[in-house]
């Protein structure tokens, strides 16, 4: 064997040991970064319910919200017809009682254990709307006008629209998905809407039309006519 070709004992325990300490380096990594991984899913798992129970009362909250302002939306058309503008006691107690007050609480734990935006942007949007309709039903009701009907419909659109917008993301968050066979996007709904807008602009739009402070219209009774 010529001296080129020799390798000496000292080297091939080198390289072998060179090849050992390699392996277990790279085991080390893979079980640190392995690690990571399995604690950062233990601590998403952790919050999961939490999540999920937060998204299901936000939605439950707007519903029920929805419900009492669409029955005192239907005793401010039935004013309408009478020619009054102001409801009684009696007949605010056939109103289902507001949840606005649980919206808010929902979002903030929206707020603070979400993981997907869309699921804030979706809720944050859903309480501008639900504003949106107190302002309408306040301006149907003290100040009527010709297009209080058609507010009322398009902010209900625009509520069903983020509403479903709101459980793609929850339901993304949750790494649920969509069920078996539905579209990628479901079940947000595909809208054509004037100019090309976006859900936010169309919103907008509507919304500069609402009255933010509405005083009664003045009538031959009030002291603003005998002046």
């Amino acid at each position: 064997m010529s001296q080129a070709q020799a390798v000496s004992p000292l080297a091939l325990a080198l390289v072998a040991g060179g090849f050992t300490t390699f392996g277990v380096v790279l085991k080390i990594g893979y079980d640190a970064i392995a690690a990571r991984r399995a604690t950062k899913a233990a601590g998403l798992e952790r919050f999961a319910d939490e999540r999920r129970r937060a998204y299901e009362t936000f939605y439950r909250s707007v519903k029920n919200h929805l419900e009492a302002d669409k029955a005192l939306m239907a005793l401010v058309e039935a004013h309408h017809k009478e020619g009054r503008t102001e409801i009684s006691e009696e007949e605010k107690a056939t109103v289902p009682p507001s949840a606005m007050a649980e919206v808010v609480a929902a979002l903030e734990q929206i707020h603070r254990l979400a993981r997907n935006y869309t699921v804030i942007v979706s809720a944050e949007a859903i309480l501008r709307l639900l504003l949106d309709m107190t302002r309408t039903m306040r301006a149907a009701l003290l100040d009527p006008g010709p297009n209080d009907e058609i507010t009322w419909f398009v902010l209900q659109r625009f509520l069903e629209d983020r509403l479903d917008e709101f459980v793609y993301g929850y339901r993304e968050d949750l790494g649920i998905g969509p069920p078996a066979g539905a579209p990628k996007k479901w079940p947000i709904p595909r809208r054509e809407r004037p100019f090309g807008w976006n859900a936010a602009q169309a919103e907008a739009a509507v919304r500069d039309h609402i009255p933010i402070k509405v005083l009664p219209k003045a009538t031959e009774e009030s002291p603003e006519m005998k002046e």
